[in-house]
């Protein structure tokens, strides 16, 4: 009797391993521990206890009860939402969706609740935790990672300027990574700017037929792999995000230099990512660069029964997009039992459930047991980090550290050994080796520099790093090291280094943005914005009345945890003159004040002036072929947005002049020249009349 771990092999050839065939190149080790496994079981058993043996993330539970399905609707720059047809406000402020590096943010809460979940916001730590079931997700104001349920997970691998910002009092978060991360699908019309999210299983609906379920074989995928010897293998996937996200075995990919993905329609991909896997869960998800493909929608596996009629579809023996039929014959910790066959080039193929939701990848199969095949849970896909874009050579490279990459051992510069550094975010450096394409930095907490103390590490293709916030703790003492690598593998690790940390220096100066000094302010809420302090966990807004700034002209004073801050209707005037200035602080200490700025409030006698949203104040990276989003003027039917190059705001300076009737629009491409700064502008009208323009908002376009 042999097990098969189903990926075609008949471009590859066949390794025994303890009397045990495996068919996807050298695989001994994981089979061999689980067989160790297996010798204390029988007959067909031994399969059950190999497969035991081998541990999986955890699962989502969702938190939609009774199978039901919402389907929540949103339009970039419209104030309202439908739940399932329901029209209810995006923000009980007014705050509306807005397009940010090409992603989609919006205040998350209305969505959260819809769905039954709770969602928390942490001052201290910048931070939004959202939990529905047991799916716990924390985001951090201006962080590009992430956690899920624990781990660590990139928001956006292809843009780490990706990250949740404060705009009015508002925290924004990106729709699809919070959507999807608590399983919901996303699909996006660019042509309207709409995005439609859908929560929760359809088991209320009627199940479909195996010829209707037969239909999804345009969101599985052929996979087809070289390894450097010159052999290959094939295997199955699906697509679980219309941008071109597939998951497949981790067997399939294991080992590869190069590949390529075939869709239904004969569409190949020879640019394949890795974004994560789960090696002993035999898991991976990869990326090619699609746009609109048709991504399957993932069920529920922990809610599969034992006797409920599967379709698997995969590619056995090259043979693309075979559908085949059984049964959920058993649930085992960590697999799904079918009776579906499962052949070779089958690996990383979907199993469905008669309501055409994925509810497991298909894994392995008995060559000599009838209808006994395996599936992981679709679940455990869930919450597999998905934090890297590696080539499959590099994958490779990385996960198996095979090669010679003949490199020297770098030395460690700064910090020196022994030193004290007066920073929580410390700049490591360590000398260039000719050799070398890219460098490990590794970092413990403690002396000893063994791996159960590490708490950072990251690749990086210079020969130094700046840690981030939230690594380091004042008084720590740490330990670093820093390993040499190529195309072909990695060097040996440099000697360890020890250093700690001392009281962080004084907290600097925040820059005020705006309003700027000496403008006119046209609305008694204006929000003020100033760039963030490194170390600073809490700002002190100061405003006072008129131009001396002394604490006896003080109108209005208050603590934020964030970057701005929105006045309330009742502090300013019409007319007033007003001082406004910042300090930051953290959990121990105030820093000094910055520059005071001035300004005065006049208040339009007709419409009331837009509140810019996006992009904020003083932003560089701007695309340029950005979004220019802002807030609802309340009986204003139509927007003109003033686009100028420079600072100045001068007529002489305009670039682009239009009349929209939204709150939001799109630069076309060409209008913008990269690394250059622009001013823009908004004003509210009517059919007859036009109210005033808002404060002259800056932003630099990315080089």
């Amino acid at each position: 009797m042999s097990i098969v771990a189903s990926c075609d092999m008949s471009l590859s050839y066949e390794h025994a391993c303890s009397g045990i065939a495996v068919n996807c190149r050298d695989r001994c080790t994981g089979w061999e521990a689980a067989m160790r496994h297996a010798q204390r079981s029988v007959a067909i058993l031994i399969v059950v206890a190999i497969l035991l043996a081998l541990p999986f993330a955890p699962s989502i539970v969702r938190g939609q009860a009774g199978g039901t399905q919402t389907i929540i609707v949103l339009q970039v720059g419209k104030p309202s939402m439908t739940v399932n047809g329901v029209s209810s406000p995006v923000d009980v402020q007014g705050t509306v969706p807005v397009i940010v590096e090409g992603r989609t943010f919006l205040p998350i809460r209305a969505v959260v609740e819809a769905l039954n979940g709770t969602i928390a916001w942490t001052a201290a730590d910048q931070k939004v935790t959202i939990i529905m079931g047991s799916e716990v997700l924390e985001l951090f104001i201006g962080k590009s990672t992430a956690r899920v349920n624990g781990t660590p997970m990139s928001v956006d691998p292809a843009n780490p300027q990706v990250v949740p910002f404060i705009v009015g009092g508002r925290t924004m978060l990106p729709v699809r990574f919070v959507a999807e991360r608590l399983g919901g699908m996303v699909t996006w019309n660019d042509a309207t700017k709409t995005a439609t999210l859908v929560f929760g299983s359809s088991a209320t609906q009627t199940p479909l037929s195996v010829t209707e379920i037969a239909k999804k074989v345009e969101s599985v995928v052929y996979i087809e792999v070289a390894f450097g010897d010159g052999k290959g293998a094939s295997g199955s996937g699906f697509i679980i995000s219309p941008d071109g996200s597939i998951v497949t075995n981790y067997h399939v990919i294991d080992g590869a230099e190069s590949g390529k993905v075939v869709l239904n329609d004969g569409t190949t991909f020879t640019d394949i990512k890795v974004l994560g896997w789960d090696k002993v869960g035999d898991l991976v998800i990869i990326k090619v660069p699609g746009a609109g493909l048709p991504a399957v929608t993932m069920g529920d596996s922990d809610a599969a029964q034992v006797g409920e009629s599967v379709v698997a579809i995969g590619s056995p023996l090259g043979l693309q997009n075979t559908v085949s039929t059984g049964i959920i014959s058993a649930r085992r910790e960590g697999f799904l039992q079918t009776t579906a066959p499962i052949s070779h080039g089958s690996s990383g193929g979907a199993l469905f459930n008669m309501m055409g939701e994925v509810i497991g990848i298909t894994s392995a199969g008995m060559e000599e047991g009838a209808n006994l095949g395996f599936a992981i849970p679709i679940n455990d896909v869930k919450s597999l980090a998905r934090d890297r874009t590696l080539t499959l050579a590099q994958f490779t490279v990385q996960t198996s550290g095979s090669g010679s990459p003949s490199v020297n051992i770098p030395s460690l510069i700064q910090p020196a050994a022994t030193t004290e550094v007066d920073t929580l975010t410390p700049t490591f450096q360590w000398t260039k080796v000719a050799t070398a394409t890219r460098y490990t930095f590794w970092l413990g907490k403690g002396t000893t520099g063994t791996e159960d103390t590490k708490i950072y590490s990251e690749v990086v293709t210079t020969n130094s790093l700046t840690l981030p916030e939230g690594i380091l703790t004042d008084g720590g003492t740490y330990t670093w090291a820093v390993a040499a690598g190529n195309e072909t593998g990695w060097g040996d690790w440099s000697e360890d280094s020890v250093f700690s940390v001392g009281a962080a220096g004084t907290l600097g100066v925040p820059e005020a943005l705006e309003p700027d000094q000496e403008v006119t302010v046209p609305t008694l809420t204006p929000t003020f914005y100033w760039r963030a302090v490194t170390e600073a966990t809490r700002y002190t807004f100061w405003l006072g009345k008129g131009t001396s700034g002394s604490q006896d002209s003080e109108v209005f004073s208050t603590v934020v945890t964030g970057t701005s801050f929105t006045v309330p209707a009742t502090v300013l005037v019409d007319g007033g003159e007003y001082t406004w200035n910042v300090s930051a602080g953290n959990a121990s200490d105030w820093g000094d004040w910055g520059e005071d700025q001035y300004f005065t409030v006049e208040v339009p006698s007709g419409l009331p002036a837009p509140a810019l949203l996006t992009p904020l104040p003083y932003v560089t990276g701007v695309s340029r072929t950005a979004t220019f989003t802002w807030a609802l003027v309340s009986g204003a039917t139509r927007y003109a947005f003033w686009l100028g190059k420079g600072t100045s705001g001068s007529e002489d300076s305009e670039i682009l002049n239009v009349v929209v009737t939204g709150t939001s629009y799109t630069v076309p491409a060409g209008t913008l020249e990269a690394g250059a700064v622009y001013t823009w502008n908004v004003s509210a009208g009517t059919a007859t009349t036009w109210g005033d323009w808002t404060m002259d908002r800056y932003f630099k376009t990315a080089p």
